[in-house]
C-alpha cells in the first residue's frame, strides 16, 4: 500500500517568491525521503488559497500546515480548504497534521537572518528586538510564543517585545514606536514568518517606517522546517483512518 501523501501546506498566498518556497521545500521532502509523494498547498489568512492538483492514483492526503504560531489547532482556515478538496474528491481520505508550530529551533534561523540584514545594513549595534509573527497563534501557540519572547531575551541580554499582522497595540509599527518613544533608537525585528509573500512584505514596510533599523527575511525553504513538516507528517500518516478530514 502507497505512503499517504504529503501536502506543505503554506500560509500565504501563490505568488511568485512563495511559490519558490513551496517548491523547494518539496524538493528537500523528496530528496529525503523519495519514497513519499509530495505536493504544496497555499492558504492565506485571507484571500484565495490554491490547492494541488490530486491524482486519480491518490486515496490518501495528510495537509501539513508549515505555520510558526499555532502549535496544536490548525488556522480555520485550513479546515475549510481540506473541506473544499474533500467536497470535489470524494474518495480521499484526507487528514489534518498538528501545525509544525513555534519551536526554539526556529530562534537559531532568525538570529541567522537577523545577522545577514544587519550586515547588509552596516548595522554596528542593537539596543532592542521585536519578534514579528503574522498572528498571534493559538493558546499553546501563543505560550509557546512568550517562552520564545523570553529565551531570545536571555540569549542577546536586549529586551524583546514581540509584534503580531493583526494590529491594535501588538502591531509591529505600534511596537517599533512605543519602542523609539522610550528612546531606543537600534531596533531590529526578526520575522518568524514562513513566506515572503505581499502580506509579509507591508508588514516589513510598516516596521521600517516606524523607525526600525534592520527587518530579517522570512524563514524561507530552510531543512528546519522540512524535517519539522515531516515529523508531524508521521504522526499524523500513522493515525489515518478512513473519515473525510479530521483536524488535530
Amino acid at each position: 500500500m502507497a505512503a499517504p501523501v504529503l501536502d506543505l501546506v503554506l500560509p500565504a498566498m501563490s505568488e511568485a517568491s512563495a511559490n519558490l518556497i513551496g517548491q523547494r521545500l518539496r524538493q528537500r521532502m523528496s530528496h529525503l525521503h523519495p519514497h513519499i509523494e509530495s505536493t504544496v498547498s497555499f492558504v492565506p489568512e485571507k484571500g484565495r488559497c490554491k490547492a494541488p492538483r490530486i491524482k486519480p492514483s491518490w486515496r490518501e492526503l495528510v495537509l501539513i500546515p508549515v505555520n510558526a504560531t499555532h502549535l496544536h489547532y490548525s488556522p480555520p482556515q485550513l479546515a475549510r480548504h481540506a473541506e473544499d478538496i474533500h467536497r470535489n474528491h470524494h474518495d480521499l481520505a484526507i487528514r489534518i497534521a498538528r501545525p509544525t508550530g513555534p519551536v526554539p529551533a526556529l530562534l537559531n534561523l532568525v538570529d541567522a537572518r537577523l545577522r545577514l540584514a544587519a550586515h547588509r545594513a552596516h548595522a554596528q549595534e542593537l539596543d532592542s528586538l521585536v519578534l514579528s509573527t503574522p498572528d498571534g497563534g493559538d493558546p499553546r501557540g501563543a505560550a509557546m510564543l512568550s517562552k520564545l519572547t523570553r529565551l531570545w531575551s536571555q540569549h542577546h541580554h536586549l529586551p524583546v517585545h514581540i509584534a503580531t499582522n493583526s494590529g491594535g497595540a501588538t502591531a509591529v509599527e505600534e511596537v517599533v514606536a512605543h519602542l523609539r518613544r522610550e528612546g531606543r533608537r537600534h531596533i531590529a525585528v526578526g520575522s518568524l514568518w514562513i513566506c515572503d509573500d505581499e502580506t509579509f512584505r507591508a508588514h516589513t514596510h510598516r516596521a521600517l517606517r516606524a523607525g526600525a533599523e534592520l527587518v530579517s527575511a522570512s524563514l524561507g525553504d530552510d531543512p528546519v522546517l522540512a524535517a519539522l513538516a515531516f515529523e508531524r507528517y508521521c504522526s499524523a500518516a500513522m493515525g489515518l483512518v478512513s473519515e473525510p478530514t479530521e483536524s488535530r
